[in-house]
């Protein structure tokens, strides 16, 4: 069946990444030409890492391969604590991202006396390529991942912390996976910059992506994208939503969100309205939320307000994590 060239061009382009590998690793770390990257001159998206003074990024003490749920293989690298702990928090990335450009956003957890995992989804680093599904196959990976997690260690609790589709598939398995969460025992989770919606992340994308001539067309290729991901790749999208998935009288986890008011990839607004429609739900006061008002960059309020940030962190994750044991 014929979909619209632009349906086709910009599943591509996400695909792609809007990048060239120009020199393949063996560890999975390819060199890659990013013309988005390329023209992103703004010191404050420039290596978080390095901004945080986290120079351990380079070295992990272990990395690993894990096959997801359709045996895609899924690369993932550990950080022990330098204090021996049973704690662990995973790192989720988002889009055009990789495992370890995320490591700033789990780093300052470390001094509650957790090991670090973070691991790339289908389609980044040193993962296999595979269609990028916003959230629907990448529920698989963090699935593969805590469940090697949990047979490789001995854990006691967990956290899971993410960011743009990494947050948004953080919600993903908190509101659909009940046995896992138990069986690894997460116990909170940070969902920084999340999406509500899939379809709606999807919609604002293609108003952002395509040439001015197809503005007010949006709707119609979002119809044609839904249509190739569903026929072509296996993957319904249409439903994919935060909406969807929360159910009435569950108890799940909390979740604390972070948001930039001028964020203008995801919506801040969506945070919002998740952590309300997630209290409301579980008639609690258990979710946290903080939209920083004067926050522009997707992804960066833990860089644009450090101290505040890893402060009103830290507070949420000592608020839900298991009691310290006494000596």
């Amino acid at each position: 069946m014929g979909y619209s060239n632009l349906a086709r061009a910009l599943i591509s382009m996400w695909n792609s990444h809007f990048s060239k590998t120009i020199f393949e690793r063996q560890d999975g770390t390819n060199l890659k030409l990013n013309i988005i990257k390329l023209f992103d001159l703004s010191p404050i998206t420039r290596n978080s890492n390095k901004k945080l003074g986290i120079l351990q990024y380079k070295t992990p003490n272990a990395s690993f391969m894990v096959p997801s749920k359709d045996g895609t293989k899924i690369a993932g690298s550990i950080w022990l604590n330098d204090l021996p702990s049973n704690k662990w928090i995973i790192g989720v990335h988002g889009f055009n991202s990789d495992r370890f450009s995320v490591l700033y956003l789990t780093w300052h957890y470390r001094e509650l006396g957790y090991n670090v995992l973070t691991f790339d989804f289908r389609n980044h680093g040193g993962s296999e390529v595979d269609v990028v599904t916003w959230g629907y196959k990448e529920k698989w990976d963090l699935m593969a991942v805590i469940n090697w997690l949990i047979s490789s260690y001995r854990v006691e609790e967990m956290g899971l912390v993410g960011t743009s589709m990494g947050a948004f598939t953080i919600n993903h398995l908190v509101l659909t996976e009940p046995e896992l969460i138990k069986q690894a025992n997460i116990r909170w989770a940070i969902a920084d910059s999340a999406y509500m919606s899939v379809p709606e992340l999807l919609e604002r994308m293609i108003n952002n992506n395509a040439p001015k001539m197809f503005e007010g067309y949006a709707r119609e290729v979002l119809k044609d994208m839904m249509a190739i991901y569903r026929e072509e790749y296996g993957v319904n999208l249409e439903h994919l939503a935060f909406l969807d998935l929360a159910k009435p009288d569950v108890d799940y986890i909390p979740v604390m969100y972070f948001h930039n008011r001028y964020d203008r990839i995801t919506d801040h607004l969506d945070s919002f309205r998740m952590c309300d429609l997630k209290n409301n739900l579980e008639d609690s006061n258990r979710n946290e939320m903080v939209i920083y008002d004067k926050g522009y960059h997707h992804t960066k309020s833990i860089i644009e307000f450090g101290e505040n940030y890893r402060e009103i962190s830290l507070k949420f994750v000592k608020k839900n994590q298991l009691p310290e044991k006494k000596s």
